[in-house]
């Protein structure tokens, strides 16, 4: 019965220690190919990373615990660079730099410390630099202008994400005069700047990363930007075809329009003989680049006494007046906009009222935004 009971446990001892050799061969066989050659443990779950010029290649140190060499291979084996592999470390990275433009397929090998090689790792990696970026786009600036807080708002249009922006660097000049650098991230549609110093020009710029592995950024070349306000009247002058003398005191007047008032309003004579077109001309005293208008009917009482449509005229001397273009005014209370097709560089700006509610016309403000 010993004898048996012996046996028994000598058997059980036989497989454990089987199972446990086989175990050490599964972790091992990677290593052993066919035939009693030995391989060192290859580079595992490699990555390649783009850049300017250079491409990173990287890697974990994986199983094998001996592997103290590795040798990278491009240029069909025309060039290679040797690295030390540390002996701590989770994840091995090298930098190739030198790099022309192009597309690389890259061979790396690793040794042992008994001078046995891996099999070979082959990677597929793009070098980029001054032609790639010469092709890159600028995300567009739909409007900047400064609201009366201060605050810089910089409206965008869509940006080639798909090509690989991912930001936009604004470079201005803020309210302590120095030049600083923003970064804002293409998914904003708008961009705010609360230190922004007014009357004075900002910078854009798009980044893109050619890959979201990419080591370096590239980017379009700086555009100059114009900020837009909203343009003192201090040395205005506005004129009109008539205005009512007496009828509508202390409104009627011109200048009535141009006082930042809502309260008041320029009005043209009321006797039925004048008729439209009516017109308000405005003097800045000075050239201004104008990319915007806003225009108030008389608060309260515009259903009756201001024009529905009018045009936008500009003039070289005061005197003879050239279309831009054509507009409707709603006769409701508070500031209409009126965003001009394009920046108008001017001195002389002239309402033209075609048509309104009646046959006399009225205006409370005329605002006007842009930038020198």
């Amino acid at each position: 019965m010993k004898k048996i009971y012996f046996n028994t446990l000598l058997l059980f001892s036989f497989v454990l220690l089987l199972a446990a050799c086989k175990k050490m061969d599964s972790t091992f066989k990677q290593f052993i190919a066919p035939g009693g050659i030995t391989y060192a443990g290859k580079p595992t779950s490699p990555l390649v990373y783009p850049g300017r010029n250079r491409i990173k290649l990287a890697w974990l140190r994986g199983a094998d615990a001996s592997v103290s060499k590795a040798k990278i291979f491009w240029n069909n084996k025309q060039d290679s660079l040797s690295l030390t592999i540390p002996a701590t470390g989770d994840t091995i990275s090298v930098i190739i730099g030198n790099l022309e433009e192009k597309r690389y397929n890259f061979v790396v090998f690793t040794f042992d410390e008994q001078g046995n090689s891996s099999v070979p790792v082959e990677l597929l990696g793009e070098s980029f630099g001054n032609r790639y970026e010469s092709l890159l786009l600028a995300r567009p600036v739909l409007s900047s202008e400064v609201d009366a807080t201060g605050n810089l708002n910089i409206k965008w249009s869509a940006a080639n994400i798909s090509g690989g922006a991912y930001a936009t660097d604004v470079q201005y000049t803020n309210t302590d005069d120095a030049l600083v650098v923003k970064r804002f991230l293409v998914t904003e549609a708008t961009s705010v700047i609360s230190d922004y110093k007014r009357g004075t020009n900002y910078n854009s710029r798009t980044v893109y990363m050619p890959s979201i592995r990419s080591i370096d950024v590239f980017y379009t070349p700086y555009e100059i930007e114009y900020a837009s306000y909203k343009i003192d009247k201090t040395n205005w002058l506005a004129t009109a075809d008539s205005y009512a003398l007496t009828s509508k005191l202390p409104n009627g007047p011109p200048a009535k329009a141009i006082d930042d008032n809502l309260a008041t309003f320029w009005q043209t004579e009321t006797t039925s003989s004048k008729v439209y077109p009516h017109w308000l001309a405005i003097d800045f005293n000075k050239q201004f680049n104008l990319t915007r208008l806003e225009l108030s009917c008389v608060q309260d009482n515009a259903a009756t006494s201001t024009f529905t449509t009018f045009t936008v005229q500009t003039s070289a001397n005061g005197t003879t007046w050239t279309n831009v273009t054509n507009f409707s005014l709603v006769l409701k209370n508070g500031t209409q906009s009126f965003a001009l097709p394009s920046t108008l560089r001017t001195q002389y700006l002239r309402i033209y009222a075609t048509s309104g509610a009646s046959y006399f016309a009225s205006l409370a403000e005329v605002s006007v935004v842009g930038y020198e």
